[in-house]
């Protein structure tokens, strides 16, 4: 188990690497006086102010970010605007190219696997996939089982506190000690081990797929002290989930198993060494994200959906087959460690799939829909995508705060979780005590669970589902072998887990067990409790959160549905008034109405509920929350990425005008900084520090009339030439035959952030032999995407958006380069801040 190489990216200094793709709108490129070199201007060095569309002062930025709705209450459809330091962190992010560098010595280099039969295994790369599916499965077993003994063990000294001794105080002390060492450990070791395991991952993982390089998040370390911190966290009874950082652990394990080393601990393995490239990384990391959803929730296809909806920006059919396949192991090598611990209980024979332990939140029945219940689904939809919509922009502003106040110091960073974790234990061992005690009747215990009981309430269809006894009498034994269970119907939400309070809002047939006082009050507390728990410095996710509180409002919206119809009817048709049933369409739109997921989110709460009867009434709760949503924000994932200044290139440009309207040659750089095919070791010198932000450079062959571009070169392969003197040869005689190995240059392809890579890029002395020549001809890449000055920018966009790009040279009908895009140059905020410039002039 390891991470590639492509995790050197921990040691990269954001200042250095800021422009590696060009220098964006705010730079031109003016021909120098002598007429032989280009040389490069900023408007900065002009003394004018490069970005003086955006806020300027402090004061101002800190309203805008902090107090304002402003740029965090706007529809998909609106290009999102950034302020003065944004702009500058956004550049300070590198990215990659889907395909590798097409160049001779790759050709040779592929000729090679080729004869040896390398290239035409395929047993490797299906191994590859089911060890991605079996190692998250063992991951996902340990993290819910740890997880299950600590909140089991802590609520059993709570609940022997309350019921026994009649002490508040000593419950307290035990809910908010044992949440505070918990929350304290889990985000000590993220503060100060390994900050890149902090919050879910998600906004990560989805940018990493989009071909941004974000530094560390596939480290093996991330994933040792994700994986503890995690189950800290959970356990610690803060409103939070395991999901979220479950599929930032499944890309972890698809970046390292497929690698064979690890340059954490420093061992090489040599195995699956012909995966090592870009394209097949990614490949690999988004099966394992695929594999942490179907773990983490029990769904094989909800993960396999959720992988082409939502992270991967780069799909196939084979990939797709791939993916099903490592999903599938995952659940089944899952399943099957559950039902090694079910069969030490004396009613759990082993191989038995019990409902409840294979489906994460299983229905006790399925009800027969009504046209009738769109209405109130619909309903559902709305409450998803007004709360949803509300949920996001919350947890944009707390971010806002949390990094203006909270994250630069680190004691802080620690801090900050511990408080939330005091006042909500706080609240979870009080706040009940203001709720009566009910009582409910003709009740048979389930003898599998303490504090589960299955009572009838005249419908004929009795649950088993959860009562905390909390402060009220203990239940009452009938003559007739029943009981009379005395509960607090608050503390049956609050007082548990997360997971236990989603079964018990989705339990049927037990209408009379939670008023509306109680879903009210847990509602409010756990929308709050989670946008303020979101992106604290612990390994945490949101979905258990977006669950709990779509059930809440749900199950409100199905009792005054019951409410209307006069109370719980038994007969057939009308089954579907159940509390429980709306409580899961609600989960489901609030869900959405949060990530705007669709059809992977339609999936997955089938799958988790195991009930396909509610599936058309969930696709209209769900669609009709996107819908809403939709119009008053970006998606939860994407506004943080726009709060963590992560260049993001969406499936399509955020325009409210046609980007066809307008050509590439509004918006590139120009005149582009080429090179000739054989340099002069002087030239190439003076291209790697006078400009010392690009990361590729146009060859051109100026034996034509008109120089024509023949392939593009990247800055690391000139460094490497300079550095190895084989490759050099003086004008009097033939190109050596020596051609460095396409193993070295590959290594830089993978790994251009390394602290050693990154040393050279500024070179201190100029060459003793500056007279020297290099042929480039067998390095650089041959088949480099061009395009005219008339193309237009969204057809340029969708370019960079479906073939991977980084780099996209503008030429002239001649074949001549006139300019460059580079990836952040096609960003909606660019393309705007360009375009509105040009019209000026």
């Amino acid at each position: 188990m390891s991470e590639s190489v492509g995790e050197s990216t921990a040691y990269v200094s954001y200042g250095e690497s800021a422009t590696d793709e060009g220098m964006g709108p705010s730079v031109k490129y003016i021909p120098s006086q002598d007429g032989e070199h280009d040389t490069l201007t900023s408007e900065r060095q002009k003394g004018v102010n490069p970005y003086r569309d955006y806020q300027d002062s402090d004061d101002e930025l800190n309203c805008v970010d902090c107090c304002q709705w402003g740029r965090d209450l706007e529809g998909v459809q609106t290009v999102h605007k950034y302020n003065k330091d944004e702009i500058k962190r956004l550049a300070e992010f590198d990215s990659d190219s889907y395909f590798p560098q097409n160049s001779e010595m790759r050709k040779q280099w592929l000729k090679d696997q080729d004869d040896k039969g390398i290239s035409q295994r395929w047993w490797d790369r299906w191994l590859a996939v089911f060890l991605i599916g079996l190692i998250m499965a063992v991951i996902s077993f340990l993290v819910r089982q740890t997880v299950d003994v600590l909140v089991d063990k802590k609520f059993e000294y709570v609940i022997k506190y309350l019921t026994e001794d009649n002490s508040f105080g000593y419950a307290w002390l035990m809910m908010v000690i044992s949440g505070l060492v918990l929350t304290f450990v889990g985000a000590f070791i993220v503060v100060y081990i390994e900050p890149a395991a902090a919050s879910s991952g998600i906004p990560e993982v989805i940018a990493f797929l989009n071909g941004v390089h974000v530094p560390k998040i596939f480290n093996i370390k991330t994933l040792i002290i994700k994986f503890f911190s995690v189950i800290c966290a959970v356990a610690s009874g803060l409103p939070v989930g395991p999901e979220g950082p479950m599929i930032h652990m499944g890309g972890i394990v698809g970046a390292g198993i497929t690698q064979g080393r690890s340059t954490t601990f420093g061992f090489e393995t040599g195995a699956f060494k012909r995966f090592r490239n870009v394209r097949d990384r990614r490949e690999f990391i988004t099966t394992g994200v695929a594999c942490g959803v179907a773990a983490a929730f029990g769904a094989p296809v909800g993960g396999l959906l959720f992988a082409m909806e939502e992270v991967a920006s780069f799909w196939s059919t084979r990939l797709g087959w791939r993916i099903f396949f490592a999903c599938a192991i995952a659940v089944f090598t899952a399943d099957l460690m559950n039902s090694t611990v079910e069969a030490y209980k004396p009613d759990g024979p082993f191989g038995a799939l019990k409902e409840d332990a294979a489906v994460l939140y299983s229905v006790t029945y399925n009800v027969q829909p009504h046209l009738i219940a769109v209405i109130p689904a619909a309903c559902c939809g709305i409450l998803g995508g007004v709360l949803g919509s509300l949920f996001t922009i919350l947890n944009v502003k707390i971010s806002r705060l949390r990094a203006k106040y909270v994250a630069k110091v680190k004691w802080r960073r620690v801090f900050d979780p511990c408080c939330i974790i005091f006042i909500f234990a706080t609240i979870s061992t009080f706040l009940p005590a203001a709720f009566d005690c009910q009582e409910a009747y003709n009740c048979t215990k389930d003898e599998d669970k303490d504090g589960y009981y299955q009572c009838d309430l005249g419908n004929g269809r009795a649950s088993s589902t959860y009562y905390s006894r909390y402060t009220c009498a203990e239940e009452e034994r009938n003559p007739d072998g029943t009981y009379t269970v005395h509960y607090n119907d608050f503390a049956s939400l609050i007082f548990t887990s997360g997971e236990s309070a989603i079964h018990t809002l989705f339990t049927r047939g037990t209408y009379s067990h939670l008023g509306y006082g109680a879903c009210i009050t847990m509602l409010i507390i756990y929308f709050l409790g989670a946008c303020s728990a979101a992106g604290s410095a612990i390994s945490a996710g949101l979905v258990v959160p977006m669950l709990l509180t779509g059930a809440c409002y749900g199950r409100i919206i199905g009792k005054i549905c019951v409410d209307i119809a006069g109370g719980p009817d038994p007969r057939l048709d009308y089954q579907w008034l159940d509390p429980g049933v709306f409580a899961l369409l609600g989960a489901g739109s609030f869900f959405g109405g949060v990530s705007r997921l669709t059809l992977s989110l339609t999936v997955i709460m089938i799958e988790i509920s195991n009930d396909i009867r509610t599936l058309l009434l969930q696709m209209i709760g769900i669609m009709i929350a996107k819908w809403i949503a939709d119009r008053a924000t970006h998606s939860l994932y994407h506004a943080l990425l726009e709060v963590k200044c992560i260049p993001f290139l969406d499936e399509e440009i955020p325009s409210k005008t046609s980007m066809d309207r307008y050509s590439v040659g509004e918006i590139m750089s120009s005149p582009a900084i080429v090179i000739s095919r054989i340099p002069k070791i002087a030239e190439i010198n003076h291209l790697l520090r006078d400009y010392s932000s690009h990361n590729a450079f146009p060859v051109v062959d100026k034996s034509f009339e008109h120089p024509a571009l023949v392939g593009i070169v990247l800055r690391e392969v000139l460094i490497q030439l300079l550095r190895d003197k084989r490759t050099h040869f003086q004008d009097n005689q033939d190109p050596p035959s020596y051609r460095m190995p396409y193993d070295m240059l590959r290594a830089f392809e993978i790994s251009k952030n390394h602290i050693w890579n990154r040393k050279m890029r500024r070179l201190d002395a100029p060459d003793p032999d500056e007279d020297a020549l290099i042929d480039l001809t067998p390095y650089m890449d041959k088949s480099p995407h061009t395009v005219l000055e008339s193309f237009s920018v969204e057809r340029a966009y969708l370019t960079f958006r479906t073939m991977g790009l980084k780099h996209l040279p503008v030429v002239n009908i001649h074949n001549s380069p006139v300019g460059i895009i580079t990836r952040k140059d096609v960003q909606g905020h660019e393309v705007a801040h360009m375009l509105e410039h040009s019209h000026h002039h």
